[in-house]
């Protein structure tokens, strides 16, 4: 079968069970293979996504703040090497952390992101940057600077202000005419949340049915998760990154290098599939996103999604294997059976060997849900479809994610327990409690 109709049959499956949200663009030996939306760029509005939809693509933008940050080396603005004290003179410890340990995210300096009432209060409040910046330089060191790798938010809001302050330019103002407009990227820039950006994509979540997700104020995000873009864009950026357009080539490898473990500045270079891959994953208040370049063998995947639960990084890696190995992973059809004894299964199962994860399954209207939490720990609920029943086990899909619970039976027909297959293809077992 041909590498195009693998994908096309992929596609297919996973959109007839609504499990794609977001633009999907896939290329190849310079050749674009997918460049499609999918779902709801607005479900108030039934506003569809389309290639041209703009999305909020949060730590992607790490890669274009290292980007500038090297195009000020190239300059001699700045150098790579230099203490932060030389750019930012207040900052403490600034003569022993260096702009390259913020690039590679071995600065030491604490994730402000982590801090205990970000998610709950932080993130939803108006905040300068100097702000940003004051309500983390105070705190101590995790560890010497260059000594262990940590990924730090904290370490690019000072890449954002030293680029400001060695620029004379805003960070949005530097973005936009210093990389994307030279490179025909003009559907990219730093969303400041007030501005009316046509064609930009609103974030969701998931409870029953899409949720308006937890608001981010935009003021801060900046250089470490500010920017939006489009998958169209997203390649013009890929193709510049192969070139030496607007950074020399050595600047370029020198940006690509892992230092300790796989990340490198604003990317990450891992093996992948046997396969060298350049990726960042990025999620934002109902946005997620994934960017996998596999430069070596001249394939790109980029997937933008606004819906929070799409597993965009399971599925663009679905996608490399369609393409590298043509083995397919469909999900089963979601074709519900009559199936009337669900009350049954209502309950909470905890999961064995692993520690306060638990299925809650409750009845609604005669439909089964299941609540369950993922990333970060937020609780999501999914309608549960029956899509087969056997003497010994009855099969449920659950809708907008591709997972499966499956209640096994007793040779007498009394529940055993209920296994659960989660979007990214792992099994656990869960028992009523």
């Amino acid at each position: 079968m041909k590498v195009e109709d693998c994908i096309n049959q992929w596609i297919e499956a996973n959109e007839r069970n609504g499990y794609l949200n977001g633009s999907i663009l896939i290329a190849a030996n310079g050749k674009i293979l997918l460049n499609k939306g999918f779902g709801m760029a607005n479900w108030e509005h039934a506003v569809r996504n389309k290639p041209e939809t703009k999305f909020r693509i949060a730590s992607l933008t790490k890669a274009f703040t290292a980007f500038g940050i090297f195009q000020l080396h190239e300059k001699g603005k700045l150098n790579i090497n230099d203490c932060v004290g030389k750019y930012l003179p207040q900052y403490p410890n600034g003569e022993k952390i260096t702009i390259y340990h913020c690039l590679t995210n071995t600065s030491g300096i604490p994730n402000y992101t982590s801090f205990p009432d970000f998610w709950d209060r932080t993130m939803r409040l108006p905040s300068t940057l100097n702000q940003l910046i004051a309500s983390f330089k105070e705190i101590n060191l995790n560890f010497e600077p260059g000594t262990r790798f940590e990924y730090s938010n904290s370490g690019y809001a000072l890449l954002t202000a030293i680029i400001e302050t060695v620029s004379g330019m805003s960070y949005a103002e530097y973005i936009r005419e210093q990389i994307c407009h030279p490179l025909g990227m003009y559907h990219t820039g730093c969303d400041d949340g007030m501005t009316v950006v046509p064609n930009l994509a609103s974030g969701y979540s998931f409870w029953e049915a899409p949720i308006h997700a937890a608001h981010a104020d935009l003021s801060f995000p900046l250089g470490a998760y500010g920017l939006y873009s489009t998958t169209e864009d997203l390649l013009l950026w890929d193709q510049a990154l192969q070139s030496s357009k607007l950074l020399n080539k050595e600047l370029v490898e020198k940006m690509f290098t892992p230092t300790l473990g796989s990340y490198a500045c604003g990317w990450m270079v891992s093996e992948m599939l046997g396969r060298k891959c350049v990726h960042h994953f990025g999620d934002i208040s109902g946005f997620s996103c994934d960017f996998l370049r596999f430069v070596d063998d001249q394939v790109t995947i980029i997937f933008l999604s606004n819906m929070n639960v799409t597993p965009v990084t399971h599925m663009t890696r679905e996608i490399a294997t369609l393409i590298f190995e043509k083995n397919e992973s469909l999900p089963l059809p979601a074709v519900p059976i009559h199936f009337t004894n669900g009350e049954r299964f209502a309950g909470k199962y905890v999961i064995e060997n692993e520690q306060n994860k638990v299925l809650d399954i409750s009845v609604k209207n005669g439909d089964l849900y299941v609540t369950v939490s993922k990333m970060y720990g937020a609780l999501y609920k999914f309608k549960l479809v029956p899509v087969r029943h056997e003497p010994a086990k009855t099969t449920f899909i659950t809708e907008m994610v591709n997972e499966q619970l499956i209640f096994h039976y007793s040779l007498s027909g009394d529940l055993e327990y209920v296994e659960y297959i989660d979007c990214s293809g792992e099994k656990y077992r869960g028992f009523k409690g």
